[in-house]
């Protein structure tokens, strides 16, 4: 798999052809399909899953880590936007996945995460009461998008410093 994961990364999801896979790999076709029925699209579905991980692991340490649901939020934003800025999971995650399978974040757990994060937060009077599901869709976009923007980034740290700052100015705007 990662031969595949640095032909994704290097190459994209479009121009990697699944021959190519298997000769840098050394792997016959049929070892290949019997691992990956759906060839090329399962190998990158494989791919996402091992890429994304980390942050699936990063939100599960927010989320023992910290009590505050805002806190946990911001932390969100923060984790996300670091990871933007890794080569590797900007290619794989934000790039070649949002293409490859369209609408993967929309309605995802990382949205559902939010949202649950920020009713407990209006519950708890650590925000103000807003419409929760425009409120969570606003904020979802606005750090999916920021993470689209430090992906593509000349410099993505600078990116993500920025980003990460605005971020921040709208979870403090909700604040009551």
């Amino acid at each position: 798999m990662s031969i595949a994961l640095d032909l994704f990364v290097s190459q994209g999801y479009e121009a990697t052809s699944i021959a190519q896979i298997q000769e840098q790999a050394n792997m016959a076709r049929g070892a290949l399909y019997h691992h990956f029925p759906d060839g090329k699209l399962s190998l990158f579905n494989a791919v996402v899953d091992l890429v994304d991980q980390q942050l699936h692991d990063g939100f599960e340490r927010i989320m023992n880590d910290i009590d505050s649901p805002v806190d946990q939020i911001v932390a969100g934003f923060d984790l996300v936007l670091d990871l933007a800025t890794d080569p590797v999971f900007a290619r794989i995650i934000l790039i070649e996945a949002a293409v490859v399978m369209p609408g993967a974040w929309t309605d995802g757990s990382e949205f559902q995460l939010l949202q649950h994060n920020l009713e407990l937060a209006m519950t708890n009077s650590e925000l103000r009461t807003q419409p929760l599901g425009a409120t969570a869709s606003v904020l979802y976009g606005a750090a999916r998008r920021s993470a689209d923007y430090v992906a593509r980034a000349d410099y993505p740290h600078q990116a993500a410093a920025d980003a990460i700052q605005l971020l921040r100015t709208l979870v403090e705007a909700l604040k009551s």
